[in-house]
């Protein structure tokens, strides 16, 4: 390894430095005060954690550091984008001066994420570049990314055996003195490798067709690889993984949640047409992989012409028999979505009316690629109606009926929980449904609210029963059709795995009627973590939220606490209403979810929890 770190990344651009003075060592302790004790960095991407530093415990823990004459790598609490410290690469103009983090990856590796804050805080001379990340295999830096000093533009490089190929990511000028997100993911795979890059949090380059001669990732550096490359670069929580199923790691069909982000918004645009569809892009945008099997989206109708339902499924394939929404004309509604994605990385969404409308969606999760094998693990499907109760009888007053999950439409026999859209319709007086596993007890918890004659759509998550089916109960005065359309299930046994699903019988956290509605432009918070039996660490939580008693029309959101609240809506209301929406949403580091009411009146929020998945 000695000559990759000495030698290695400076012989990839020719340049001879056997005679240099090079000093290649373990992390340096810094003599600055940092805020020890602060968790490390973490974010959604899948993988091993190879590293994670925030610099706060005042070392570069992780990296070999390589310096050179007036070239140093040290900490810094002159700058951070969090806490006090951060990382600082200076490299000067004098003969010798080096500077740059090295992180070796473990042998085999081949898909990698790194996910850092940089502040570039001066640059060096015009026809130079300040790095932000760059990819080794063996001694060859084949693909990175680098602030261009002439223009402050943001530009990819990627060597191949042909020689180099350069494509501008930024157009605009990356201003000084301002810390900015960048993201990158790579796949070495010869001439078909992947290369995904984000700022601030959107994707700016996605493709699986980068010609490189690369077929393993050896290292990763930050800063300087050849001399005199002068500038002034402060890093700050970094995370670097080993993406894909390594040991330790998420699995095929493990849930990686991200804070709720719109991905679709037609009121930007245009409205969808009657009986007519608009995709979306998922896999490579907005730090979601290319290569992903589902996606977990809030779809919301609104300033819809005429009544209809729509249907979400995964791009370029047929059609299913199945809705996600039904709305009436004028009318605001939500309601959660799980759905295969398209080979294109697309989902489709199609408005069954006779009148316009316009489509929101907000993704807040999305499910790993690959065939499920572990317990707790995520396999979807084509929406399939698995029940009807229009082609035999309505569903009495306070009256079940159950339907067949479990070995049946490509269904193994011991699944441990299903994902269904459950529509009402034709109800003879107002109510609720509830969901849960046959043969056990019912559960004080409501998955749908429901008034006389209405058509209401809402997700559920649920157990499966011993005997493999589920239950609905009409707590009602009068009968109801029930239909369920079922899009995926969770594999049976112990999950033991990052991103797994664990789930419980639906039990209620929250229900402000017992104490005080939640105010205006105001949150509530609930405890998810380490309660009912829940471990004290989860990454995301599965629950059924309510809004009742508003005061005025308004929406709601959900988002992990001690985060900036997100651009997005779970549930939209009108002033009186009941209504119910399914969410999935990350856990924050308190292990609770906080709650906003986006209203000019105060409301009622209930939340039945149904499951939640492992950290």
């Amino acid at each position: 390894m000695k000559r990759l770190f000495r030698l290695g990344f400076i012989s990839a651009l020719a340049v001879p430095v056997m005679a240099l003075a090079i000093v290649s060592g373990p992390a340096n302790a810094a003599s600055t005060t940092c805020s020890a004790g602060v968790p490390a960095p973490t974010n959604s991407y899948p993988g091993t954690t190879v590293v994670a530093n925030n610099f706060e415990s005042g070392t570069l823990a992780g990296f070999t550091v390589n310096t050179g004459t007036t070239g140093t790598a040290t900490i810094d609490n002159t700058q951070a984008h969090s806490g006090t410290c951060a990382a600082h690469l200076h490299v000067t103009n004098d003969p010798g001066s080096l500077a740059n983090l090295v992180t070796p990856l473990p042998a085999n590796s081949n898909d990698v994420y790194a996910d850092a804050w940089f502040n570039i805080t001066s640059a060096g001379v015009a026809g130079n570049d300040v790095p932000y990340f760059r990819f080794f295999f063996d001694t060859t830096r084949f693909v990175d990314i680098y602030r261009y000093n002439n223009n402050g533009q943001m530009w990819l490089r990627v060597t191949s055996s042909t020689g180099f190929t350069y494509t501008k990511l930024v157009s605009g000028s990356i201003a000084l003195n301002a810390w900015r997100h960048v993201g990158m993911h790579v796949i070495a795979n010869g001439a078909a490798s992947t290369v995904e890059v984000w700022l601030d949090g959107t994707s700016i380059f996605s493709s699986n067709q980068i010609n490189t001669t690369a077929t393993t990732v050896t290292a990763l550096q930050l800063g300087a690889e050849h001399l005199r490359q002068m500038g002034d670069e402060y890093i700050d929580d970094l995370v670097i993984k080993v993406g894909g199923a390594t040991a330790g790691g998420p699995a095929p069909g493990a849930l990686i949640p991200i804070a709720p982000t719109r991905f679709l918004d037609t009121r930007n645009t245009s409205p969808v047409a009657p009986d007519s569809t608009v995709s979306f892009q998922v896999a490579g945008v907005n730090g979601v992989p290319a290569n992903v099997s589902a996606v977990v989206f809030n779809l919301t109708v609104a300033e819809a012409k005429s009544f209809g339902f729509v249907t979400a499924y995964a791009s370029g394939t047929a059609r299913p028999n199945a809705s996600n929404v039904n709305f009436n004309a004028g009318q605001i509604v939500p309601n959660l979505v799980t759905v295969p994605v398209g080979t294109d990385g697309k989902v489709t969404l199609y408005n069954r009316s006779s009148g316009a409308t316009q489509l929101v969606a907000d993704v807040s999760g999305y499910y790993l690629a690959g065939t499920p094998s572990t317990p707790g693990a995520f396999q979807p499907v084509a929406p399939s109606r698995f029940l009807d109760t229009r082609t035999a009888a309505s569903v009495g007053a306070d009256s079940t009926v159950s339907f067949q999950v479990g070995g049946i439409n490509g269904i193994p026999a011991d699944v441990s929980a299903v994902v269904f859209n459950l529509t009402v319709a034709d109800a003879q007086s107002f109510g609720f449904i509830t969901a849960y596993a046959s043969g056990t007890a019912r559960p004080n918890a409501s998955n749908l609210n429901f008034n006389t004659g209405q058509i209401v759509p809402n997700l559920v998550t649920v157990p499966v029963g011993a005997d493999g089916m589920v239950t609905l109960y009409n707590r009602s005065a009068g009968a109801t059709q029930l239909l369920a359309d079922v899009s995926g299930y969770y594999l049976s046994g112990t999950p033991n795995t990052p991103g797994s699903f664990q789930a419980i019988a639906p039990s209620r956290f929250l229900d402000t009627r017992t104490a005080t509605p939640v105010g205006t432009d105001s949150t509530v918070s609930f405890q998810v973590s380490g309660v009912n039996g829940i471990p004290a660490t989860v990454s995301a939580v599965v629950f059924n939220l309510t809004v009742a008693g508003a005061e005025s029309f308004g929406f709601a959101t959900a988002y992990p606490s001690g985060t900036a609240r997100p651009n997005a809506s779970n549930l939209n209301f009108s002033t009186g209403q009941i209504v119910p929406n399914l969410v999935v949403v990350p856990v924050g580091a308190d292990g609770k979810v906080t709650l906003y009411n986006r209203s000019s009146g105060a409301s009622q929020f209930i939340a039945d929890v149904a499951g939640y998945y492992l950290n």
